[in-house]
């Protein structure tokens, strides 16, 4: 692929108005042309990333949350909290004081609970009462090496960057994309952007703030949703500047899965993505995200990066896969490329204390869950590409049974009703790697239920 201007990142749509309860269109920014891709060398530092094999370098995972302080209580009226770029700041001091570590993905994360107390950002079960605390904060996972290597010595410390382009009123994500582009080409990011993000902004008096990491919302509020892209960057020189694109990967109604609703598995997703990455040429994709999308009756709603939750009204959602990329412009080196098939695993919290039938359930945290990750990786060998953390609503419809990898998310009572939320872990892989019976049960280890806490 030559060089190309920002204006070379065409949309591509099929006709919109499509079937009564279908799902909306494809949305691409991927450029044309395909070609094979080329072998991946693994990075000193996120300024040159690729894939990393754990194993084979005795790397383990581990993650840390940067979540709000609150910097004023108040007797009447809301608490203060830090903003946003106030706890990306204290994330920074931290990858200073551990500059060895190697960071894998940066996550936005929104926590929820009847209250700030409830909150605790290591839990994998959540919450929404009638009206919900929302808590927003920042979520790095990165490998450190499980014996030390005195060779390595200490390396640079890294500094994240973050943009976010908020969607003006009645903006498509065409035009949001075209505008972030048209900014990225005069005023390039000072670092090599490693993960993109579409992040639901929330909606405080009136007013959406990108920077706000503490609100409540109540169930039956009629709210506009208005979505952002996030873009996250590591401090380093750059040649030319980078512009960012993604490729959706929407579920289609085959019929063929009724607890679905007739919409295809994650993995059928999945496998369609994997086809489509493998092909292209002279792009880098950063990261693959699970993306909730409104059905709406013959709108293509997908396209919107906007959109009015009415209260109570049924709404109904489809899981899209988002899969990010970056070009590289006036650059001399060439983007790498993904070089084989891209496959997931997603890792549930399972029960780890069960009393009777209705009462109240205890699961793993986020740590006991990442052991068994790490166990897995070690046994398989495979190698991480990018890693996002999911929500899943429970139990609702087939998402009782099928879990995450469910793409059909009824919602009875509009997109912000109460309910009970557990958060999976999802990584993405890249390479070949074995899988032993062994490993299998680490995805989805036998339960069993003690008789009381």
């Amino acid at each position: 692929m030559t060089e190309s201007s920002v204006s070379d990142l065409q949309a591509h749509f099929p006709p919109a108005g499509s079937p009564s309860g279908e799902a909306p269109p494809p949305y691409s920014t991927l450029p044309d042309g395909a070609a094979q891709s080329s072998p991946l060398v693994w990075r000193d530092n996120l300024c040159s990333p690729s894939p990393v094999p754990c194993a084979q370098t005795a790397l383990k995972l581990s993650f840390m949350d940067f979540i709000p302080r609150m910097v004023k209580k108040r007797i009447v009226g809301k608490n203060e909290y830090e903003v946003f770029g106030s706890v990306l700041e204290r994330a920074n001091v931290w990858l200073e004081e551990h500059a060895g570590v190697q960071l894998v993905s940066c996550e936005t994360i929104t926590w929820f609970g009847a209250s700030h107390r409830e909150i605790f950002s290591d839990s994998s079960a959540f919450r929404k009462p009638p009206t919900t605390r929302f808590m927003r904060g920042i979520r790095f996972w990165y490998l450190t090496e499980v014996i030390p290597s005195p060779s390595h010595g200490r390396q640079s410390s890294q500094v994240v960057q973050c943009q976010t382009f908020l969607a003006r009123p009645a903006e498509t994500f065409t035009m949001l994309l075209t505008r972030i582009n048209e900014i990225l080409s005069s005023e390039p990011c000072t670092g090599r952007i490693v993960g993109i993000e579409t992040v639901r902004m929330p909606l405080v008096d009136g007013e959406v703030r990108t920077e706000e990491t503490f609100w409540k919302e109540h169930v039956g509020d009629t709210k506009l949703v208005t979505f952002a892209f996030r873009i996250y960057s590591v401090l380093c020189p750059m040649q030319g500047y980078e512009s960012i694109g993604y490729q959706d990967f929407v579920p289609s109604r085959t019929n063929r899965n009724k607890e679905n609703r007739g919409y295809e598995l994650y993995a059928d997703l999945m496998d369609r993505a994997t086809r489509c990455i493998a092909r292209q040429q002279g792009v880098r994709f950063t990261n693959l995200q699970t993306i909730g999308v409104k059905i709406k009756k013959n709108i293509s709603s997908e396209e919107r990066c906007s959109f009015t939750e009415h209260g109570r009204r049924t709404m109904n959602f489809l899981n899209v896969i988002r899969a990010y990329f970056v070009i590289q412009h006036n650059a001399t080196a060439s983007a790498p490329l993904v070089d084989s098939r891209l496959t997931y695993r997603t890792f549930s919290p399972m029960p780890v204390t069960y009393i009777a039938p209705n009462a109240p359930v205890k699961y793993e945290d986020v740590r006991a869950l990442l052991e068994r990750i790490n166990h897995w990786l070690q046994l398989t060998g495979a190698t991480l590409f990018s890693i996002e953390t999911i929500p899943v609503r429970l139990p609702t419809d087939a998402q009782q049974s099928l879990g995450p990898e469910a793409t059909f998310v009824p919602n009875l009572e509009g997109g912000s009703a109460a309910g009970k939320f557990l958060f999976h872990i999802r990584i993405y892989l890249t390479g070949d790697y074995i899988e032993p019976p062994n490993a299998v049960s680490l995805v989805l280890p036998q339960l069993t239920f003690a008789a009381s806490y």
